[in-house]
């Protein structure tokens, strides 16, 4: 919880300025597999949750290629 009222008003970069959330990881921990994304996309900040728009899709796509499912990952 502290990490999320901290990134609530942070403004250390300029990625702030058009976003409308702070969007988090999720998944389980620990987890078989963890996906670190460069920023959050227009999809993602919209819905709150990551990797829900093209790169979520491609993601899945790969997920399904090697097996994996994605409740596995974070």
């Amino acid at each position: 919880m502290a990490l999320q009222r901290a990134a609530l008003n942070c403004k250390a970069c300029d990625l702030w300025r058009n976003a409308t959330q702070t969007v988090f990881g999720e998944g389980p921990t620990p987890a078989r597999v963890m996906f670190v994304g460069e920023q959050p996309g227009d999809s993602e900040d919209k819905v709150g949750h990551p990797f829900v728009g093209p790169a979520g899709k491609l993601l899945d796509e790969a997920l399904v290629e090697v097996g994996i499912d994605r409740s596995e990952v974070y």
